[in-house]
């Protein structure tokens, strides 16, 4: 189907008649005003609104493909403003299961999902999130293979000194705008610094993927885990709770390591717990508030699961010359995206199954705060982290 109307403009006018469609399995029928050619003339062409129960955010193929398979999702749908690479949506039989590609970065994950959310072939009030990606991970807090569930994504947004040039009683030469040390919390705000979600919805999708038993992956992951000598590095795959960081930079090192994961704690206030670290979620999770702001989404839905690809660092490298992480054979990645399916399949089959107690959104409803640094959910500017930006 060919858009001839602003994506804007489209949206404005089909939206609406999406909020009133069918079941949220179904595709519904709206229409929506083409204007041809000819002076002052308009038709009207009929649009498919389809209302998904779980959306599954994947940022490449890689990701993607053991979810087509597991859930056979046989329908494409091509929406303006998706990847070039991925310009299609892939659903299931009857549309209540699909699957977008955002393509990798956080350029590509905040045009994506916007594209996603303002598009009215899709009405996306009641559904569920469900990214899925892989991740580095500390090996302070996880192994390869590990699936992670966040309830908090930090952005890295902070000045960079040159390490060869940083002051010899300096720990790192990372620190937060505004300010003169690392120590202290950023005073000059974008706004995607840090997001929290749903953590009763995010200790159920835990509580589902703890029930299930996860890959331990090939031969080659098992020697690599036990050249640490310390857990939970060393040890087999499990599903943990804790938090990611979103850089577009790939970065390795154990004096990084440290650095990201107090920059957490801070712009937590205490609360957040980095393991693993990323490209794309603080770009999605900002599109997805914007569109929350406008009744497009609901932002309680949203579950981040990442799985542990690689380490951040190798510490038994210590003694050698610098060994980069690109150099290092893990192997990783396979089990990591398996694990994303067996640790996500659980969640996904308990929404679409039990529709009747999810769909209205009580049964997890969030009892902490949600969103971004500046309430922009609440009429209050109220949270458990940060300082009140209204002071």
């Amino acid at each position: 189907m060919k858009l001839t109307t602003s994506l804007l403009s489209l949206a404005l006018a089909a939206v609406g008649q999406a909020y009133s469609s069918g079941s949220a399995s179904a595709s519904a029928t709206s229409f929506y005003p083409v204007k041809t050619a000819g002076l002052n003339e308009t038709v009207y062409e009929e649009l498919e609104i389809y209302k998904p129960q779980v959306f599954i955010i994947n940022m490449f193929s890689y990701e993607a493909e053991p979810f087509l398979e597991e859930f056979k999702l046989v329908h494409n749908v091509s929406i303006p403003g998706l990847s070039p690479i991925y310009p299609e949506i892939h659903c299931n039989h009857n549309y209540s299961l699909c699957e977008v590609i955002t393509g990798e970065g956080e350029i590509n994950a905040a045009t994506t999902i916007t594209a996603l959310s303002l598009n009215p072939t899709f009405d996306l009030t009641d559904t569920y999130f469900l990214i899925a990606g892989i991740a580095g991970i500390s090996p302070l807090e996880g192994t390869l293979g590990d699936v992670t569930f966040a309830r908090f994504a930090v952005q890295i947004l902070e000045y960079e000194v040159d390490a060869r040039e940083m002051p010899s009683n300096w720990s790192t030469g990372y620190f937060s705008y505004g300010t003169t040390n690392s120590t202290q919390y950023p005073t000059e705000i974008y706004g995607t610094e840090v997001f929290e979600v749903n953590e009763n919805l995010r200790d159920r999708a835990l509580e589902l993927a703890q029930s299930v038993d996860l890959l331990n992956g090939t031969k080659a992951n098992e020697e690599f885990r036990i050249k640490y000598d310390y857990a939970p590095a060393n040890r087999t795959p499990a599903a943990i709770a804790c938090d990611t960081l979103t850089s577009d930079n790939y970065w390795f090192g154990k004096d990084f390591d440290e650095a990201f994961a107090n920059y957490t704690d801070l712009l937590t206030n205490g609360t957040g717990t980095y393991c693993t670290t990323q490209q794309e979620d603080n770009a999605t999770l900002e599109a997805l508030m914007r569109a929350a702001q406008y009744g497009l989404v609901d932002f309680s839905r949203i579950v981040v699961m990442r799985s542990a690809s690689d380490f951040t660092y190798a510490d038994f490298y210590a003694n050698e010359t610098v060994y980069f992480f690109t150099e290092v054979s893990q192997g990783g990645s396979k089990v990591a995206v398996e694990n994303l399916v067996v640790a996500g399949k659980p969640f996904i089959e308990d929404v679409l199954y039990n529709w009747d107690l999810y769909e209205n959104g009580t049964v997890y409803a969030p009892s902490n705060y949600i969103g971004d640094f500046f309430g922009s959910l609440e009429d209050t500017t109220y949270r458990e982290w940060g300082f009140d930006v209204s002071a």
